[in-house]
């Protein structure tokens, strides 16, 4: 069973909107066409009029005297469409809500005063698991701390920085324990899986000119506020050409079994890649390109995936494929003896 069901779909969506309305005024059979083909296609149109019109689904609408419809369920008084056209939620659905709201990562994406909103509208709902209930044996230990209000704070004026694209004053700490002050414009938020950690990207400035590409960890910015300089003119909040790349991207070819397709394109969601698919091998190439500094991340992900991927190039990866394979293989066999 899917969780969000057909109620998010064109069919639903485009209905309610017609029933919305024919409730404030009756539509002609022309009207209820262009609102069908303004959300959904002309084959939805054919499929959805004759039985809204004449069919099982013609009970929700009444035919007028001049033949235009009306609908039989009309909006409260005062109620925004918005409102009217909102699906209503299951309790499944409510679940998993409140399970990801017991999750301190999604947490810090909320203000306190909207937390508490959320917790006081999904208070007698029971969750639909306990994110304690989950063993991350592939990933690190020494993860972000999320319940420090310190971090809280610190990463809420990050995202508030990004989401209004203003410049940001951060003080953090280096991986020699300096304390280091610059003034930087935050373009977005990285997550790494395998760390259990946030990341920063940012450019650095320099006399209110874009100057350096940087990766700070969250945990490690001691303190930030968002600075009043202006925004460099024209400046490229898609940080593509400050970010550094490997001088050729990794290839591999994913063999068509085992949903590895999606599972690939969901794992390496933040790389960018470019995927070909080829009949006559029934698989697809993937080239994926990345960040030096995520090389080792980025093989780790690749080998979890065993037979359905077969990793192709470049030679220098290839290399360091084989050479934690080799140590694996070594590991598994001393431990064997």
């Amino acid at each position: 069973m899917e969780l969000f069901e057909e109620i998010y779909g064109s069919y639903f969506q485009v209905i309610r909107k017609i029933l919305f309305e024919a409730g404030t005024r009756p539509l002609t059979r022309k009207e209820m066409e262009a609102d069908i083909l303004s959300t959904a296609s002309m084959e939805s149109a054919l499929a959805i009029l004759p039985k809204l019109l004449e069919g099982a689904w013609s009970p929700l609408l009444k035919k007028e005297e001049d033949g235009r419809f009306s609908c039989v369920l009309l909006p409260k008084q005062g109620e925004k469409a918005e409102d009217f056209l909102k699906p209503p939620m299951t309790r499944l659905q409510k679940s998993w809500l409140k399970a990801l709201l017991l999750d301190s990562r999604f947490r810090l994406f909320f203000p306190a005063e909207a937390l508490e909103e959320l917790e006081k509208a999904f208070e007698a709902v029971p969750a639909l698991y306990d994110p304690a209930d989950f063993h991350y044996f592939d990933r690190y230990e020494d993860g972000d701390p999320y319940e420090n209000p310190v971090y809280q704070n610190i990463f809420r004026t990050i995202l508030e920085a990004i989401t209004k694209r203003r410049p940001l004053f951060v003080a953090y700490e280096s991986r020699k324990g300096n304390a280091l002050t610059r003034e930087v414009l935050p373009c977005r938020f990285q997550y790494s899986p395998k760390d259990d950690k946030f990341r920063l990207l940012c450019v650095s400035l320099s006399h209110c000119r874009p100057k350096q590409f940087h990766v700070m960890n969250a945990a490690r910015i001691l303190a930030c506020h968002i600075s009043k300089n202006p925004v460099p003119r024209d400046f490229d909040w898609d940080i593509r050409p400050f970010q550094r790349q490997a001088e050729k991207p990794v290839q591999i070819r994913i063999r068509n079994e085992r949903n590895a397709l999606e599972r690939c394109m969901l794992r390496f969601a933040n790389y960018e890649k470019q995927t070909v698919y080829e009949a006559e091998s029934d698989t697809w190439l993937c080239s994926i390109y990345y960040d030096p500094a995520d090389e080792t991340e980025l093989l780790i992900d690749l080998l979890s995936f065993g037979p359905v991927i077969r990793i192709l190039g470049p030679e220098s990866f290839l290399s360091e494929v084989r050479r934690r394979v080799k140590r694996q293989h070594e590991l598994f066999y001393s431990r064997v003896e």
